[in-house]
């Protein structure tokens, strides 16, 4: 019986086995060995693309990639504001700073903000909005209570400064006279951490490396090589988070897309062209994919940023190697189906991959684009020191190569400038109250062995009219070291407050807060703002840090800043992706510099040996003298005195933070017990005491076994109090023995002579 069957799309008949003559049987083995071959030879033209369908292809290349337009959006909870508060008196005044790329124009930019208020005090109460210095919205509250949120359109004009500045001004006004008594805390005008700017920007108008920078979200993703990193990926990976950390960021750790790996498709918009080629049609849906094969790799980067969207990328030359592979496979599927498609996609190709798999030469660092991304390309720790605070001003190109950068700050400096340090002079309008500060790394001001020890700000002020002047108060990391009633002659005048020890930190700041009592003419009007200057020539003084520093963590920041080594095992680059975050965070948490520290790692089970003040963390040290031990599952603090403070097992995912001696130096430990190891919290820094614990992501105790009684002396002399504390008692003894010496002596002499 002869049947019928179809082999792709063409009829053909099997011939019957009961055929036996030679050319029926030549026809057998035709169909047996060939049919198949012919079949797709003339199948072929139905699958070839017309001249119509390859230029769409062209067409559909030529746009992958070139959605340019960046979204952003950001609330002041990720900025690390909470609830803000004001009300209680006549007036208040607030002001917050939203990033934003530093000159380059907006679109569609709003702001949401999420307010409410009080008003159960009676009186006038009103709040004023400002943008940038420019009123924008005035409302006044009636009610008892109520809903106070509004949304504002925002100028999409270039901002220079990287911010945009929204002010808030609160009034309650409860009588016109100003002798009366103007609190009020039943006013209040309170404004909700989810209050939201958002906005969009053209990521093809970031065309160097400091706006790049500028533009990065608020959880910029840093990507690395999958798998197991190299002593210098490793180094550069930690380093590069570090930075990103410095600047108030939460960065988020990512490896490349492998095949096997299960990504989050976030609405990938696939041209439909494109739709016919099956590693782009297996990504067009929203929702959870597992790659099947490199060519699905390939058309995830170029779908950027649906899943594939990292700010910064540590390159090296296996992680550009799997991309040209991947990229390879992608091409070999299209000219498969359409082989009239490569010139275009090796156009794209040569625009938008090429800069991604472009080696960096040693110290280079690179601005690439891909679709909406903006990427930060680094290959070493060299080419990411110029990212830093200090030098991230110059980065005026979207290629740079470090050949030599050293530290602003030089062993025979004694003083830095304010104005160096992000403090820039000028002139504050002050009516009741108004503030200037500086911010800046401690790295960024010290050098050698020397650290601040004085703020020194040289300030003028003008009087009001009834000759009223100012005091001026100056805090250091929320310390205040000063305070000055100024003269009002307009003269260049001095505050000089030393800055103690126990105040310093990686990241610190001088604020200087302003004050003036309001001009009361016959209690019947208001008074205005009168001018106060900062001057150019306010600067920090430093002094030799000494060998006298406290063996806690704030004695280490000081010795981690003219010399820092990080040591960590070697099993922490096998396993990069948890690794990197954790020791950013910790080397941040420390107070070293991600650009000073030195980089050892550490093979097996060997011991390190230090060779100036350290951070090991998961690493044994030689002759290492810790307060704590730690066992499988438990862990023992001893005091000062070597008493058993805690003892205590059964602990799982704990990790601990002491200071230890090895080698004759001072250093910190990190170990953990248990898994998962604990990661530290962003922004969190060591400071007083010299042991920490962390449980999950927060500090469940610290400890200080130097200063038990909670005692601290800014001026480092508890030494010598300890000294006289047993002293005095010693020499009050001694004198008294000597008392009954001499009595006795006396006595003695009268009674020979008698």
């Amino acid at each position: 019986m002869n049947s019928q069957s179809r082999i792709h799309g063409i009829p053909c008949r099997t011939v019957s086995s009961r055929i036996h003559s030679r050319a029926h049987r030549g026809w057998a083995h035709l169909n047996r060995s060939s049919l198949l071959l012919i079949g797709l030879l003339l199948a072929g033209p139905l699958y070839a693309a017309s001249p119509a369908d390859n230029a769409g292809l062209s067409d559909a290349f030529a746009k992958l990639s070139h959605n340019s337009i960046a979204n952003r959006s950001v609330t002041l909870a990720q900025l690390g504001l909470h609830e803000t508060v004001l009300g209680g008196q006549a007036a208040g005044r607030r002001e917050f700073y939203l990033p934003v790329p530093a000159d380059v124009p907006l679109t569609g930019a709003s702001l949401q903000m999420d307010a409410a208020y009080l008003h159960s005090d009676g009186g006038r109460v009103g709040v004023l909005l400002s943008l940038d210095g420019a009123p924008v919205l005035a409302r006044d509250f009636p009610l008892l209570q109520g809903d106070a949120s509004a949304t504002l359109g925002v100028d999409g004009s270039p901002r220079p400064a990287g911010f945009l500045r929204l002010g808030l001004a609160w009034t309650s006004v409860l009588n016109d006279n100003l002798c009366a008594d103007q609190t009020a805390n039943g006013n209040l005008f309170r404004v909700a951490s989810t209050t939201r700017f958002s906005y969009h920007f053209d990521s093809a108008a970031v065309t160097d490396l400091a706006t790049a920078w500028s533009a990065l979200p608020q959880t910029p993703v840093v990507m690395i090589p999958a798998g197991s990193l190299d002593a210098v990926a490793f180094d550069t990976a930690w380093r590069t988070q570090a930075l990103v950390q410095r600047d108030g960021k939460l960065p988020l750790t990512q490896t490349l897309p492998a095949v096997g790996d299960t990504v989050v498709l976030d609405q990938p918009q696939v041209p439909a062209a494109l739709m016919s080629f099956p590693a782009f049609a297996a990504l067009a849906h929203a929702g959870p994919h597992q790659l099947a094969n490199p060519a699905e790799v390939a058309a995830l980067i170029a779908l950027a940023p649906a899943a594939f969207s990292p700010d910064l990328l540590v390159v090296n030359a296996p992680l550009q190697s799997t991309i040209n592979a991947d990229v390879d496979a992608l091409r070999s599927e299209i000219l498969l189906t359409a082989p009239g498609a490569g010139a275009s996609f090796d156009a794209w190709r040569a625009q938008f991959i090429q800069p991604l798999t472009t080696p960096l030469v040693a110290g280079g660092v690179r601005l690439a684009h891909l679709g909406a991304q903006a990427i930060v390309m680094v290959g070493d720790p060299r080419g990411i020191s110029v990212l830093s605070q200090a030098w991230r001003p110059l980065d005026v190109s979207d290629h740079l190569l470090v050949h030599q950068l050293t530290p602003l700050v030089q062993a025979d400096t004694h003083v830095v400038a304010l104005s160096d340090l992000g403090g820039e002079p000028r002139t504050i309008d002050v009516s009741d109250q108004a503030g200037w500060e500086a911010q800046f790394d401690l790295s960024a001001a010290s050098g050698g062995d020397r650290l601040p020890s004085a703020v020194v700000m040289d300030l003028a002020a003008s009087p009001s009219p009834q000759n009223g002047a100012p005091i001026a108060s100056v805090f250091f990391n929320d310390v205040l070291i000063g305070a000055k009633l100024l003269n009002t002659d307009g003269h260049a005048q001095q505050i000089t407050a030393a800055i103690p020890r126990y105040a310093l930190a990686a990241r610190n700041t001088v604020r200087v807060v302003f004050q003036r009592q309001p001009d009361a003419i016959g209690c019947t009007t208001r008074g205005h703002a009168y001018p106060v200057a900062v001057l150019p020539t306010s600067h920090l003084t430093l002094a030799a840090a000494g060998s006298n520093d406290d063996d806690d963590f704030t004695g280490m920041i000081a010795r981690y800043a003219s010399h820092a080594s990080l040591l960590v095992p070697a099993a922490y680059l096998d396993d990069a992706r948890h690794s990197v975050p954790r020791i950013a965070r910790l080397v941040d948490a420390a107070g070293m510099s991600p650009t000073l520290a030195v980089l050892t790692v550490v093979p097996g089970n060997t011991l390190a040996t230090p060779d100036g003040p350290f951070l090991a963390a998961d690493v044994a040290v030689t002759d290492e003298k810790a307060r704590v031990s730690l066992a499988p599952d438990r862990m023992t603090i001893n005091d000062a005195h070597d008493h058993v403070l805690f003892d205590v097992s059964g602990l799982s995912s704990v990790a601990v933070i002491d200071v230890v001696h090895a080698g004759g130096y001072a250093g910190e430990a990190y170990r953990t017990i248990g898994t998962p190891a604990p990661i530290l919290p962003v922004a969190f820094q060591l400071s007083r005491g010299d042991i920490a614990v962390f449980e999950g992501s927060k500090v469940v105790k610290q400890i200080d076994t130097l200063h038990p009684n909670g005692i601290y002396s800014p001026d480092g002399t508890d030494s010598w109090r300890q000294i006289l504390r047993w002293a005095i008692p010693a020499a009050l003894i001694v004198a008294f023995v000597l008392l009954l010496l001499l009595a006795w002596r006396a006595r003695r002499k009268t009674r020979n002579k008698a």
